[in-house]
């Protein structure tokens, strides 16, 4: 029996056998409306039973988070009725920077790659493919990137060659989570990767030939404004979180305060885009 055939045999309720029916995967009813993209049943859903709003499933993903890594612009204000704000918390920005969508997470562009993307990932998991260092550094960091803490930093104007970069505001220590690169997930193809500056290869594991970026250049977090240098105080990590990659920074030492924020873009980010690089020693 599917699960609308299930909801058709008795109007919502609150009763216990509503509120605890899952599928195997541990999904809510409430999950399963929000991946049908079914506005109706997710209002119907909230209104009945709104602790569903709370349950999380097998990857411990409550259904604001699913509704965050999915394209729901319709679904999204019933999960958060309170606007949120493009001012991202512990970021002091320049006036004049450019202005782009706040994530809270990656957002992927299709549910399509998303699917992909989870089901590749789990093969890999299955069979041992990812290293385990990844899979520890996204247990280590887990409350970081599920809520998105990171140290205080500003975004300041540079020179004109430059543009803007991100600086620290306060002393992070070494071995730190400093931030998630954030954007839309889709496919990396060449055009795109070439035409597209604040944009990184997404590490996906069990893809063979298929390559992802995630684009930052319209949505994303201050972490695009991060500059390349040839003598890091960053390092771009792919880490295993909760059943997908994420890409997360980690401090290579102590950065002061006042320090500028670099990670080394690699050669294959120069090669793509054609350019040169612009170093910060």
């Amino acid at each position: 029996m599917s699960w609308e055939a299930f909801l058709q045999l008795a109007p919502l309720s609150s009763h216990p056998a509503r509120v605890l029916t899952t599928t195997e995967e541990g999904n809510s009813l409430l999950h399963l409306a929000i991946r049908a993209n079914r506005k109706d049943l997710v209002e119907a859903i909230m209104a009945s039973l709104p602790q569903l709003r709370w349950h999380r499933n097998h990857l411990n993903w409550s259904p604001l988070e699913l509704v965050r890594f999915l394209p729901r612009e319709t679904l999204l204000p019933l999960l958060q009725p309170t606007p949120s704000s493009n001012q991202e918390p512990n970021v002091i920005a320049a006036d004049s920077i450019p202005k782009i969508e706040f994530l809270y997470q990656p957002l992927f562009e299709s549910d399509e790659i998303f699917d992909e993307i989870l089901s590749g990932t789990k093969k890999a998991k299955t069979r041992d493919e990812i290293p385990p260092e990844k899979i520890w550094m996204g247990i280590y960091f887990d409350r970081e990137i599920q809520e998105g803490t990171h140290p205080k930093v500003s975004i300041r104007f540079i020179n004109d060659k430059v543009g803007f970069g991100v600086f620290a505001e306060t002393r992070i220590p070494s071995c730190a989570f400093a931030g998630e690169y954030r954007g839309v997930v889709k496919e990396g193809k060449k055009k795109e990767l070439k035409d597209k500056i604040h944009s990184v290869r997404y590490t996906v594991w069990e893809m063979g030939r298929r390559r992802f970026v995630i684009d930052a250049e319209k949505k994303g977090n201050f972490t695009r404004f991060i500059n390349h240098s040839a003598k890091p105080n960053l390092s771009l990590q792919s880490v295993y979180w909760r059943g997908m990659p994420r890409m997360i920074f980690v401090t290579l030492k102590e950065i002061l305060p006042e320090t500028q924020l670099t990670f080394d873009y690699g050669t294959f980010f120069w090669k793509d885009c054609s350019q040169t690089p612009v170093l910060f020693e």
